[in-house]
């Protein structure tokens, strides 16, 4: 059943349409009874009678016309209702028929338009009035003039400055890049007009990064990256300069590091806050704070500079009611300045007395371990040098022994090899040396009193060098090398001259 027929229906029974509903029971036929008590179960607080009921043989639905009297609950509004646990019922609202025409409101073509339509016009009205000279020049500041000329002229920007506000202008500007080239180049002059020029001679298709990259390179610090990075590192809060001034100082060169490529613009928020509780003074309120945050977490840009304000803001309310100051002695920093130009209060931290006596007694403990090593380096290198003399004093005497070994195995291998003689089987113990001319013990063959009277004596050959695994008396002999002839000779004429 649809709504036109519910309301042929509701109007055949004499029922208002705005105070009835038909229901369309999927299960087979319900007692009025019934229907009354599941009704009433889901509105109790409205009553309502049973207008008709109507059952449907070929599909076995039964249809319930339904009428309350103040009004149709919001339960019975939707398009079904769940009349019991197990049966859900199809709502159906006489009010609104679909074939009446009259209730049927006329399209506009505003209801044609959608909301993509919209933005698409939207988008090309943007991009036409860009192109539009009134629009390129409406609501933009030009930037301020620079030259690049030391010392500053009175009235003009320094470097640093104006370079910092033409970035964050170049990003901000939403133009063609022909209109972002020439905005920067309308407010050069002087050597910084020279400087671009000579780039626009030597590169073609230049954009406005270049332009700034350029002047950049001639004008700004010569540092380099790992240069600035070191100084960032060294630079220390001063005596008396609050928080929010000492963040201002590590910005200025952090940024310097950025245009150098020197830390990934992801990691910024990292570095300074790392540096902020590198370089603060050791007793800093607000350094104190940052450190006894919660899980000590590194805090982005926005965050940090809130709670360091909040911090001082409180510190002052607290002790400007006792007419005290957080820092004793405030300082005037000159931003135009740089770091070179103080070193010492730049980069030496302060140190308390307690501090000082810290670091005096580390360094005398440390020169103690030092001495302490001197001492013993020194004592290891007097033993070792007494081992290398012992080393060399019994090499000496291997050596010694060698010779007195070598000299002794030549006499054992003369007396046996060329011997005619018996040896003799026992020698004195009083002998203290052997004559090779006479073979006799107790002198040697300078001494030799035969050798004086002129007989022939016998010189015994040179024996060879033995191999020192064979030891028996045949290997020995065949060993024996044969004599010289230098030798044999002067054994001729010895005998020449004793016939």
């Amino acid at each position: 059943m649809d709504p036109d027929e519910a309301a042929e229906w509701c109007k055949a029974q004499g029922g208002q349409l705005e105070l009835s509903v038909v229901m369309d029971i999927p299960v087979g036929t319900w007692a009025e009874e019934q229907i009354r008590l599941a009704v009433a179960a889901l509105a109790p607080d409205q009553r309502g009678f049973l207008a008709d009921i109507k059952v449907n043989p070929e599909t076995s639905h039964t249809y319930v016309l339904f009428e309350w009297r103040k009004g149709v609950p919001v339960c019975f509004q939707d398009v079904s209702i769940q009349l019991t646990d197990d049966v859900e019922v199809r709502l159906i609202q006489p009010s609104k028929p679909r074939g009446d025409s009259a209730n049927i409101p006329a399209s506009s073509p505003l209801a044609m338009i959608g909301p993509e339509f919209i933005a698409a016009i939207g988008d090309l009205v943007v991009k036409c009035q860009r192109a539009h000279p009134s629009y390129i020049s409406f609501g933009y500041r030009k930037l301020e003039k620079i030259s690049g000329n030391l010392p500053t002229p009175a009235g003009e920007e320094t470097f640093e400055e104006w370079v910092e506000q033409a970035m964050q202008a170049l990003d901000e500007w939403d133009v063609s890049e022909a209109q972002k080239k020439q905005r920067i180049t309308e407010s050069l002059k002087g050597p910084a007009s020279e400087a671009v020029r000579n780039l626009k001679l030597s590169k073609r298709d230049c954009t406005a990064l270049d332009y700034l990259n350029i002047l950049q390179e001639v004008f700004g610090r010569t540092e380099k990256a790992a240069e600035l990075m070191y100084q960032y590192e060294h630079t220390y809060q001063k005596r008396g300069e609050k928080m929010t001034e000492y963040m201002r100082r590590l910005d200025k060169i952090l940024y310097q590091v950025l245009l150098k490529k020197g830390t990934d613009p992801t990691t910024v928020d990292q570095v300074r806050m790392r540096q902020i509780l590198k370089g603060a003074l050791p007793l800093d309120p607000v350094m104190l704070q940052l450190r006894t945050r919660e899980g000590n977490k590194e805090l982005n840009y926005l965050e940090l500079i809130r709670v360091v304000r909040e911090e001082e803001a409180l510190l002052e309310e607290k002790l400007g009611r006792r007419g005290e100051k957080v820092y004793a002695q405030p300082i005037e920093y000159n931003e135009c300045s740089s770091d070179e130009e103080d070193p010492e209060e730049t980069y030496e931290p302060e140190i308390t007395q307690k501090s000082s006596n810290q670091v005096y007694g580390e360094i005398q403990k440390t020169l103690a371990r030092v001495q302490e090593a001197q001492v013993k380096m020194e004592q290891t290198h007097t033993d070792l040098c007494r081992t290398i003399l012992k080393v060399v004093e019994m090499q000496t005497e291997i050596l010694k022994s060698l010779s007195d070994i070598r000299t002794a195995a030549v006499a054992v291998v003369s007396d046996r090899g060329f011997s005619n003689e018996p040896q003799e089987e026992s020698v004195p113990s009083s002998s203290w040396g052997r004559c090779f001319a006479c073979r006799e013990f107790g002198h040697f063959k300078a001494q030799c009193p035969e050798r004086r009277q002129g007989g022939s004596l016998y010189v015994p050959a040179r024996p060879r060098r033995s191999s020192p695994w064979r030891s028996d008396p045949m290997s020995r002999e065949e060993n024996v090398c044969p004599q010289s002839p230098r030798m044999r000779t002067r054994v001729r004429v010895q005998q020449t001259g004793s016939t």
